[in-house]
């Protein structure tokens, strides 16, 4: 029985399925538990005649589950500015809690305008959508409105739009057309809320759906042909502020084969056909659909040129979302001209190139059974697991026994290696000269269908929770070394344990982070984070030492960080004090995690 059909059951009521891929929530603890309560009262308040369309119906996301991978472009006059889209405005945010806050930014008048200036002189839709396809990616995800009003589509309901810039043509149209002969599915952000209409800034809510919400989102679903995703934006307001019922019902019934994102309700509810972690990799989930989205580097928008994300990053963001039964959407900023950052295309290609060679192990694909952990993720399709080490490690890989014969092993990133599997453990083991600097990749066929082993834990909860952080400097008060510890389990979210940054001061030339244990624990994977994922690293040269019979001693070495950095140790340590001491960097740096497993 799938997710869906539990609460249409519920209610009485007939909705559509997940599809496939979706199973009812383990309850052992293996698997997050999705609550629904708040969302099963309010679809008890939703007509009945429109209960049936707050979903995608039966296998509308099967095509999406197996894509895997995206790209999302926010693209608009503020791409001409140096400057966060929307957030970047110094101007009112009406029914917003940052409303008459607002002390920074590009001022109202000159955000307001910049659309008089937009020629977007290099822009070329089929150029950009060939990039995508080339990138791997299956679906294109483009805003046609962010919370700043402008529309990048020819609408009738207003005249700030695309079609009175320079550029003068509808940009949607020409990606949309792209989209359709290229073979790559195209979906539409919108922000419903708009901080640039008088209605909605006199909180007239219901005229202003009915006047210009609902039309221009009747535009978007009859002009441009088919349609595969909405994707709102609602800012965390109540669905009802929308009519979300009554506007999902006009929109399916226009474009029957749609799916839409949670963003139509306060996403706590978890409405619509998929959930979205922002900035962040998701939990494992397999009973519900979801999607990373996040940047390849810089903002959401062109808000200045910012380097890529490193590749192995960028592989690893992919793989980790993959592993745990979910989507990446990943944001690129096109400049004002309409062309992309050569570092982002360059990431784009390779990620393309990886994709070409190893799009197996991700493509219709299901995240597991190995639940993702330091040591990297798991994917699999009918009797074939996909291993993707993403840790520094030493060639010797540890996981719990697979409750399945192996029949056969093969490194599909190149070289060979050898397994073991008792009734604990699988131990794989291969020439540490043969490790792939970005993935290495093992494929295991079994003797029986993946998708039947309950999902396996890799990876319990830190021994560093709860300990006491100390370091060598602090470059402001508000960078103490504690923020890296989480202080207990229930700090866990999306996927992380949240906290905020340790920065040394930038006088320290060898600056130290020890982290003292409530007594001996025995340590055998680290967890390093140097700014949001996907950062680089500042830091060039560093060990990790533990403090053995009153001795330190140096258990790791390496020569950089970033926003993911995942250690194996050859050996477990046993010891009460650790010490990330870094021997060599430029002067700035945040530690956003220091963890310790057993």
């Amino acid at each position: 029985m799938t997710y869906t059909k539990i609460i249409a059951m519920s209610l009485l009521v007939t909705t559509a399925s997940f599809g496939k891929h979706y199973h009812p929530p383990h309850t052992d603890g293996i698997e997050p538990y999705y609550q629904q309560k708040d969302f099963v009262k309010w679809v008890e308040t939703v007509p009945e005649e429109l209960r049936p369309t707050l979903f995608a119906k039966e296998g509308a996301m099967d095509w999406w589950t197996d894509a895997r991978f995206g790209i999302f472009v926010h693209w608009g006059p503020s791409s001409m500015l140096k400057c966060s889209m929307s957030w970047g405005r110094m101007g009112p945010r009406p029914q917003h809690s940052t409303d008459g806050k607002v002390t920074k930014g590009i001022p109202q008048e000159v955000y307001d305008n910049q659309y008089k200036l937009l020629e977007a002189a290099d822009f070329n839709a089929d150029e950009w959508i060939k990039l995508v396809k080339d990138s791997g990616a299956k679906y294109f995800l483009f805003t046609t409105k962010h919370h700043d009003g402008f529309s990048t589509f020819d609408t009738a309901y207003s005249d700030y739009d695309i079609m009175n810039t320079p550029f003068g043509r509808d940009i949607t149209k020409e990606i949309v057309d792209a989209c359709h002969k290229q073979g790559i599915k195209i979906g539409f952000y919108y922000s419903q809320p708009d901080w640039n209409h008088p209605l909605y800034a006199a909180g007239e809510n219901e005229k202003y759906c009915k006047e210009f919400l609902f039309p221009q989102i009747r535009e978007l679903m009859t002009n441009y042909g088919k349609i595969d995703i909405m994707w709102f934006d609602g800012l965390g307001r109540n669905a009802d502020t929308w009519n979300s019922g009554e506007l999902l019902k006009m929109i399916r019934t226009l474009q029957p084969d749609i799916i839409t994102n949670h963003r139509f309700h306060h996403p706590p509810y978890h409405a619509g056909d998929f959930d979205g972690p922002e900035r962040s990799i998701g939990r494992f989930q397999t009973n519900r659909p979801w999607e990373t989205c996040t940047v390849i580097g810089g903002g959401w928008a062109w808000m200045g040129d910012a380097p890529a994300m490193p590749l192995p990053q960028a592989i690893s963001l992919l793989v980790r979302c993959a592993g745990g039964d979910g989507n990446l959407a990943l944001g690129v900023g096109p400049t004002g001209d309409g062309v992309f950052l050569p570092d982002h295309k360059k990431r784009l290609l390779e990620m393309g190139d990886w994709l070409g060679k190893q799009g197996e192990s991700i493509y219709g694909t299901q995240g597991g059974p190995y639940i993702p952990g330091i040591w990297g993720a798991s994917t699999h399709k009918d009797n074939i697991v996909y291993l993707h080490v993403l840790a520094s490690w030493n060639g010797v890989l540890t996981l719990p026994a697979l409750p399945a014969n192996i029949q056969s092993l093969e490194v599909l990133s190149g070289g060979t290696a050898e397994f073991e599997q008792t009734a604990e453990k699988l131990t794989i083991k291969m020439d540490p000269a043969q490790i792939n600097p970005v993935n290495t990749l093992i494929k295991l066929t079994l003797d029986r269908s993946a998708s039947e082993i309950t999902p396996i834990k890799t990876l319990g909860i830190p021994v560093s929770i709860g300990a006491t952080a100390t370091a060598s400097s602090q470059r402001k008060p508000d960078k103490s070394p504690q923020n890296v510890i989480a202080s207990d389990a229930t700090e866990f979210s999306e996927g992380i344990f949240v906290k905020s940054s340790w920065g040394p001061n930038s006088k320290d030339r060898e600056p130290w982070l020890q982290v003292k244990l409530s007594g001996p624990k025995s340590v055998s994977q680290i967890k390093l984070m140097e700014g949001k994922f996907g950062a680089g690293s500042r830091v060039q040269e560093y060990v990790i030492e533990a403090k053995v019979s009153k001795e330190w001693k140096t258990i790791h070495a390496g020569q950089s960080i970033g926003g993911d950095c995942n250690i194996l140790l050859a050996e477990p340590v046993m010891s009460d004090t650790f010490r990330l001491h870094v021997l060599k960097w430029d002067g700035y740096m945040d530690l956003n995690s220091f963890e310790l497993y057993e």
